[in-house]
């Protein structure tokens, strides 16, 4: 018999029903089953209630179980069957849509401004805003606020490291600096939107990882500006590149420049844009991570001894 075999009676009459189905439930759900799902799929209260007493169910919220270990995604559905018409939010949509965030001890919840509820469990934090269906996404069979809503309600609650983390992922992975630009204009005016606009400054067009962000924000903040990003030059693309000084900056991550092919063509392209003048740079996405400073204090050296062309130098 499976652990979730159940008692149906139907009239007078007595059947066994599998419990299977309950079991793919739970697990499709990560260990949440409502009340309301289980008397749906035929289990009768004083069973639910037997379970619960036995510990094979453990309560969590009213009219909501969860069997196991409580993780992040158990308590977002947990949540959600507890209040179907919110939408998991801020630090823990971010989680959902594996943006750049550790995981939060708290569930967000965005419930209607008509809701009247209080939050029963620590673990549960409801915020209270009307959220368009244009502004909700799926994540997991969850309900979550969409891409930007969810960036933009973490960059009120980050501190800026971890604020310029998220954006460079989200933009990476997830979505577009413009989409982000074109929603904030849209919704300019909205609680944060200061801090918001502040962030959105700080994001670099054209950049294709986060290193290269962290670079070209690093270059702006130092004053070395002339740099156009992933700039077409003799068949090739180069990561930075000032025409005016012919200097060129290469980022070097490994998962797109860790191959015998790769590497190959770094040196062919390394060769070619020499021997046509150029000076180029290279750094590895951790030079970049963990000695920023050094790397710009060596292009801004570079960059005075470059100052002029070349056919105006002096030895």
């Amino acid at each position: 018999m499976s652990r979730w075999e159940l008692s149906v009676v139907t009239g007078n009459v007595v059947t066994m029903t599998s419990g299977s189905d309950i079991e793919r439930l739970i697990r499709r759900q990560h260990g949440a089953v409502s009340r309301a799902q289980l008397r749906e799929s035929g289990v009768k209260a004083n069973t639910i209630n037997a379970w619960v007493r036995r510990g094979k169910l453990r309560r969590v919220l009213h009219g909501v179980y969860a069997v196991g270990i409580l993780s992040l995604v158990t308590r977002a559905h947990a949540a959600y069957f507890w209040q179907p018409q919110g939408v998991v939010s801020n630090l823990a949509a971010a989680h959902l849509w594996r943006m750049a965030v550790d995981e939060p001890a708290v569930i967000h919840l965005t419930v209607p401004l008509s809701c009247a509820r209080d939050s029963p469990v620590p673990w549960l934090q409801l915020f209270r805003r009307d959220t368009s269906r244009t502004r909700r996404s799926t994540v997991g069979g969850l309900p979550v606020t969409d891409v930007p809503r969810t960036v933009f309600d973490c960059l009120a609650l980050l501190d800026d490291a971890a604020c310029a983390a998220l954006l460079d992922h989200a933009t990476a992975t997830l979505t577009s600096d413009r989409a982000l630009r074109m929603r904030y204009l849209e919704e300019i005016g909205l609680r944060g939107s200061p801090r918001v606009a502040q962030h959105l400054a700080s994001l670099v067009p054209g950049a294709a990882s986060a290193p290269e962000r962290l670079l070209a924000r690093g270059l702006q903040s130092a004053g070395l500006t002339g740099f156009l990003i992933n700039e077409p030059v003799l068949g090739y693309l180069a990561d930075f590149l000032d025409p005016v000084r012919r200097l060129i900056l290469e980022v070097d991550g490994y998962r797109t420049h860790g191959t015998w092919l790769a590497f190959q063509d770094d040196r062919t392209r390394q060769n070619v844009l020499v021997a046509h003048g150029y000076t180029v740079l290279r750094y590895t996405a951790h030079d970049v991570r963990t000695r920023l400073a050094s790397i710009l204090d060596e292009v801004a050296d570079v960059v005075a001894h470059t100052s002029r062309p070349s056919h105006d130098r002096r030895n």
